[in-house]
């Protein structure tokens, strides 16, 4: 038995060590804050909120940022915030930070008469701009954390399946009519990652997921994938394993021949098969974001590669940590697509952000011909780049925000056939008219994080692994993101609640 002077000494250290995790605790404090507009009190949207030499937040579209205060700060450390049109603000980091934080305005609708290069026209800033892509832009291997937000909604106008033959009895009008049932006309569904990319130029991307959450109502999840089992059920109860299937509408054949155990058995697949569409279903989200910068020759946004079929004009100009940048204003001219504004370094004329918009009332009209419909109806995205130790322009946040419309109201045919039965190939038949309308919107935030260079056989040699966390749930949980510092949620995603 322990006595009492052991007793004692231990009752000491349980109380210092009680004490020194308060004191831990304590220092790692959850800051949050709102910046605003001095002057007209509106929110302060991608600024720039710098509280060590690696760590940073972004203010998400309305002001709010929140972020872990650093466990151990001097006297002397403040944080920093940065944004475009504004003047640099410092708050000491020891202290209290206030709940809201204002700034003030740097907009010049006439030249400083510091800047000596105010007579140039806006094209020949813009020439500038092409000529100096190369030397201003990421042009090597790096990796770099990355947060990706994806909101989703979606609204069926329509979703019916109309039969009109079946020679299989339980594929009939009341099978359809249940599986529809079951499918609610609204979605709404959140996805919020981290983890590490890969980055070479605007090539393909790579990236390892860390973390995962979705939020997405069980019902939902349920409904889709109880509509396509209720499916896959019934073709496995009434059509010969060996069999394979024709699918056509009209005279056009749609399908690859498959047998119907391939395609039970791709069914059945377990949660890694999920893991690892998920970690490509991101990986594609951040490839697709890249390769629609104005970057490169072939991307669709070709305000610069095709900048002879743009107007462009000198707005005005902004301040932007201690340095001037132009306001260009474009706007399309003939079939373009595009219209925005672009703010550019006046010294070594980098774009440190662009506002770019679709500039037609539908902006991509892709298909509306043979009862099939597919189109994006409005197109928003905004970049901001920033300047890193490599002395090149990095991606530091992404937003794109598109509505689309897609149809469907097309006879289907779905043929049963099985070469190892005698006499005629064709088993069943099954014939419908399939009537889909659909309006979604998409929105996608991305925010990049501590770049370092790394070398082309570290890119190369990498593969992604499916080792990381998922959550689901029906509301937001701040507590998954406990220790990360991302992209504060704007107040509807933090109110959202989809009830199952």
């Amino acid at each position: 038995m322990l006595k009492t002077k052991q007793l004692l000494e231990l009752r000491v250290i349980l109380f210092l060590f009680f004490v020194f995790a308060l004191i831990l605790n304590s220092n790692a404090q959850k800051i949050s804050a709102r910046l605003l507009d001095i002057e007209n009190k509106e929110s302060i949207p991608f600024a720039t909120i710098q509280f060590s030499k690696n760590n940073a937040v972004m203010s998400n579209e309305e002001g709010d940022f929140e972020f872990e205060k650093p466990e151990k700060s001097k006297a002397n450390d403040s944080i920093e915030i940065f944004c475009l049109g504004f003047e640099t603000k410092r708050i000491a980091s020891h202290g209290a930070i206030p709940k809201t934080i204002y700034l003030k305005t740097k907009v010049f609708k006439i030249a400083p008469v510091v800047l000596s290069n105010n007579k140039m026209s806006a094209i020949e800033i813009i020439d500038l701009v092409k000529k100096k892509l190369v030397r201003n832009y990421l042009s090597n291997y790096t990796k770099t954390q990355v947060f990706i937000r994806e909101t989703h909604k979606q609204h069926f106008k329509k979703f019916d399946f109309d039969l009109n033959k079946s020679t299989i009895e339980n594929i009939n009008q009341n099978l359809f009519d249940t599986i529809i049932n079951k499918v609610p006309n609204n979605f709404t569904s959140v996805m919020e990652s981290y983890g590490d990319a890969y980055l070479y130029d605007t090539s393909e991307g790579k990236i390892q997921l860390k973390k995962l959450m979705i939020i997405r109502s069980k019902h939902q999840k349920a409904s889709l994938k109880g509509l396509q089992d209720d499916f896959m059920r019934t073709l496995e109860e009434n059509i010969k394993p060996d069999s394979y299937l024709i699918i056509k509408t009209g005279i056009l054949r749609l399908d690859k021949t498959e047998s119907i155990d391939s395609m039970l058995v791709k069914n059945k697949k377990g949660s890694k098969e999920d893991k690892r569409r998920t970690q490509v279903h991101r990986n594609g989200i951040l490839n697709n974001q890249i390769k629609n910068l104005f970057l490169t020759d072939n991307t669709p946004v070709d305000f610069l590669s095709n900048s002879r079929r743009y107007n462009f004009d000198k707005i005005g100009y902004v301040e932007i940590d201690d340095a001037l940048a132009y306001v260009i204003e474009f706007t399309p001219r003939g079939s373009s697509k595009y219209k925005g504004i672009l703010y550019i370094h006046t010294e070594d004329f980098a774009i440190l952000k662009s506002e770019i918009q679709g500039a037609k009332k539908v902006f991509d009209k892709h298909m509306n011909i043979f009862g099939i419909k597919a189109n994006d109806l409005t197109y928003k995205n905004t970049v901001l780049f920033k300047k890193e130790n490599d002395d090149k322009y990095h991606i530091k946040y992404m937003k794109t925000e598109s509505t689309q419309e897609a149809g469907i109201n097309r006879p289907f045919k779905m043929i049963e056939k099985n070469r190892h039965v005698r006499g005629r190939n064709k088993q069943n038949e099954v014939s419908l008219q399939m009537t889909i309308s659909i309006y979604s919107q998409n929105k996608k935030e991305i925010v990049f994080n501590h770049p370092q260079s790394i070398l082309k056989a570290t890119y190369k040699d990498f593969k992604p692994n499916i080792d990381f966390e998922i959550g689901r749930f029906n509301s937001y949980n701040k507590q998954f993101w406990s220790g990360y510092n991302i992209l504060t949620p704007e107040k509807a995603i933090q109110e959202l609640k989809i009830e199952d």
